[in-house]
């Protein structure tokens, strides 16, 4: 099996880098090959395993076309750190390992934050109705801050995927 395998890995500064760096060397045991998609950057540490090999993100979808994977999973935290790995998964569904329920705050780095005020409109409206459309119109003027707690976001997400992975029975029970 040929997998692709989005994280950050260390220097990013997220828990899911030192988590992704110690899952990795197992799952290698397991498979054919695994390609690791990052951000532009040098990772810390070299592959850990002869058939991990390290590519840049942005070279994903032409060897996804060529039919070179299997499987495609996509490790999700709550942080900027994760937003090329939301908008591909958003892209070509794949199973996703959500380390956080909420993903408010990656959702408005992926929106927000390169000024897509639709796009997180459309989101909150989609997981909090018409109240949350609401109260995120009144801080698109500046009236209110953005509900980060009120409003998990990960709807879309979840929706988009062939099969999502926790760690915790309390998170199962959340997605249920």
């Amino acid at each position: 099996m040929r997998i692709a395998f989005f994280s950050p890995l260390n220097p990013q500064p997220s828990g899911i880098s030192d988590y992704s760096e110690a899952l990795l060397p197992h799952l290698a045991r397991l498979v054919e090959s695994i390609d690791v998609f990052i951000e532009d950057y040098q990772p810390a540490s070299p592959a850990a395993a002869q058939n991990i090999h390290l590519r840049p993100w942005q070279e994903f979808e032409a060897c996804y076309r060529a039919g070179r994977y299997e499987a495609v999973l996509y490790q999700i935290g709550n942080n900027p750190y994760h937003v090329y790995i939301y908008d591909q998964a958003l892209r070509v569904p794949g199973v996703v390992v959500l380390h956080e329920f909420n993903l408010h705050y990656l959702v408005a780095y992926a929106t927000v934050s390169r000024g897509d005020w639709d796009a997180y409109l459309r989101e909150v409206e989609r997981a909090g109705g018409p109240a949350a459309l609401d109260h995120a119109r009144r801080a698109q003027a500046g009236e209110a801050t953005l509900d980060f707690d009120g409003i998990a976001l990960n709807r879309t997400l979840l929706e988009r995927s062939r099969a999502v992975i926790v760690h915790s029975e309390y998170m199962e029970r959340l997605l249920q």
